[in-house]
C-alpha cells in the first residue's frame, strides 16, 4: 500500500471536513503494497483508512464497493465505505477515485501459523458461500485474458527456462479448463494473501482489500490462499502442518465436487502464475525507476512455488 498520489494537510482536513468524522488530528501514509496510495487517518472520533484508487477509474471501483458491503451485510469484518455529507461513499480526490474505511483493530501478521491457516480456512469457506448470492458477476481484470496478453508481452523480458514455463503452464492449464468450463464460481476476493488479514492478538479480526474481487472458480481463491499462506517463501514447498489445518477447517465448512477435487492441483499452479505474472509486469515495469522497484515484491518468490508444486501437489483431502 504505497504512497502514489501526495496530499498535504490542508488536503486531508478539507476531505475530513466532507465526513462525519470530527477534526483531522494526524495522517501518515502507507508502505508497503504495489497498487493504491493509502494513508491512516486519525480524527477527534477515531482511526481511519483513506485509500485513492491508482489503477481503476472512477466507474469500475462500484463493484468492488459492492461486494464489500454484501459481505458486510453478511457479517465480516471487512472495510465498507463510509458515507459523506452529501451522501456518497466514492468521491475524486487529486483526479483520483477515493474512499474512507474504518481501521479496524489488530495487525498484519510477520508470518503465518498452523492456528491462523486454521481460522482462514473456516472464513474463507464462508466467504465463497456468502458470495453464491452477489448479483453481480464481474469477470477478473487479472483473469484468463489479462494472463494470455500479459505473458505474451512479459516473454521478452524472461530467460528461455522462464519463458518455457510460464507458456506452458498456461497452455496445460488452457486445455484442463476448456474440458472443464462448468466448475462452481462464487465472489472471490482474489488477493487473500495474509497481508490481507488483521489479527487482534491470535483472532482473525478483519478481511482487507478486496479490489482483485471477481467472479471465478472456488478452488482458484482457495489455491490463491493455500499458495500464500502454507508455503515456505526460501523454497516454494509446502508446509503440510499448515496445509492440512487450512483445508481441514475449509472442508470442515465447504464441501467440494468430484471436479473441484480433481481440478485442485490446475488450481495450485495457475494461481502462482497468475501472480508470478502481476509481479513480474511490475517488476519490469518499474526496473528504470530505483524508486519504485524498490517497493515492488520479488516475482521468483512465485517461481518457486510453481516450481515446487510441480514436484509434488498433495491431494485437496489429503489429511
Amino acid at each position: 500500500m504505497a504512497v502514489y498520489t501526495s496530499l498535504s494537510e490542508s488536503d486531508m482536513r478539507a476531505l475530513v471536513a466532507d465526513y462525519y468524522l470530527g477534526e483531522l488530528v494526524s495522517f501518515q501514509g502507507i508502505s508497503g503494497g504495489v497498487e493504491n496510495t493509502n494513508y491512516f487517518l486519525t480524527t477527534t472520533t477515531g482511526k481511519y483508512v483513506l485509500t485513492l484508487f491508482e489503477e481503476f477509474e472512477y466507474d469500475e471501483v462500484p463493484y468492488f464497493l459492492d461486494v464489500v458491503a454484501h459481505l458486510k451485510h453478511k457479517g465480516f469484518n471487512v472495510p465498507a465505505a463510509l458515507i459523506d455529507i452529501h451522501g456518497e461513499r466514492l468521491r475524486m480526490v487529486k483526479q483520483r477515485p477515493a474512499i474512507i474505511v474504518d481501521c479496524f483493530p489488530g495487525e498484519g501478521l510477520e508470518q503465518t501459523s498452523v492456528e491462523s491457516c486454521r481460522q482462514m480456512g473456516a472464513v474463507l469457506a464462508k466467504l465463497h458461500i456468502a458470495g453464491e448470492d452477489f448479483s453481480d458477476h464481474r469477470e477478473s481484470h487479472r483473469g484468463m485474458a489479462w494472463w494470455h496478453a500479459t505473458s505474451k508481452a512479459i516473454l521478452p523480458e524472461l530467460e528461455p527456462q522462464q519463458a518455457a514455463l510460464l507458456t506452458s503452464q498456461i497452455a496445460e492449464f488452457d486445455a484442463f479448463i476448456a474440458e472443464h468450463d462448468d466448475l462452481p464460481k462464487t465472489t472471490i476476493h482474489g488477493d487473500l494473501f495474509f497481508n490481507n488479514t488483521l489479527f487482534d492478538g491470535d483472532v482473525l479480526s478483519a478481511i482487507i482489500d478486496f479490489y482483485n474481487a471477481c467472479y471465478s472458480w472456488v478452488m482458484y481463491d482457495l489455491a490463491i490462499v493455500v499458495n500464500d499462506w502454507c508455503s515456505d517463501i526460501e523454497t516454494g514447498e509446502l508446509d503440510m502442518a499448515k496445509y492440512r489445518a487450512l483445508l481441514k477447517a475449509y472442508l470442515y465448512e465447504r464441501e467440494p465436487s468430484a471436479d473441484e477435487i480433481k481440478a485442485w492441483p490446475y488450481m495450485l499452479r495457475i494461481a502462482a502464475v497468475r501472480f508470478w505474472l502481476s509481479r513480474l509486469e511490475a517488476w519490469h515495469g518499474a526496473k528504470d525507476d530505483p524508486e519504485r522497484l524498490a517497493q515492488q515484491h520479488d516475482p521468483r518468490e512465485l517461481q518457486r512455488i510453481l516450481e515446487a508444486r510441480l514436484r509434488y501437489t498433495p491431494a485437496l483431502m489429503e489429511f
